[in-house]
């Protein structure tokens, strides 16, 4: 087994669609961050998410959970860490930490769990074990 991957950091600026008429980013745009972070950090294993959670994809997402500190404004550059939370047979959990690109501080934190089903969206499956072997290797 390979060691640990570095931090995963993913980088954006907010983007004016994704904030609310104060100008800062709303809820759905912590989510959309979250969700690229992952993708980015899952790509780096070899896991394609887009794949895996596509239309006939086995992969979903099962829940959503953020906490906001402070809310970063219209074109603010952030950045987002990525972790493995847990790691089960039917899926795992990423917890995620928004923070100020340039800067200190913390203007976020949460967590997406993703669990295996069957295109029904019935019965939870065992994930297989190659993935597994390379989730695993997030950062925790």
């Amino acid at each position: 087994m390979s060691s640990p991957t570095p931090a995963a950091d993913f980088r954006a600026r907010v983007r004016y669609a994704e904030c609310n008429a104060h100008g800062e980013l709303a809820l759905a745009g912590y989510v959309n961050f979250f969700g690229e972070a992952a993708a980015q950090a899952l790509r780096r294993l070899d896991v394609d998410l887009r794949v895996l959670t596509a239309r006939d994809g086995e992969l979903r997402e099962s829940a959503c959970d953020v906490s906001i500190h402070r809310s970063p404004a219209y074109d603010e550059e952030v950045a987002v860490d990525v972790g493995l939370e847990a790691l089960q047979d039917d899926g795992f959990s990423l917890h995620f930490a928004l923070r100020p690109a340039h800067g200190t501080g913390l203007l976020a934190t949460g967590r997406i769990r993703y669990e295996i089903r069957q295109r029904s969206g019935t019965p939870l499956r065992t994930m297989d074990a190659g993935l597994r072997d390379r989730i695993r290797q997030l950062k925790t």
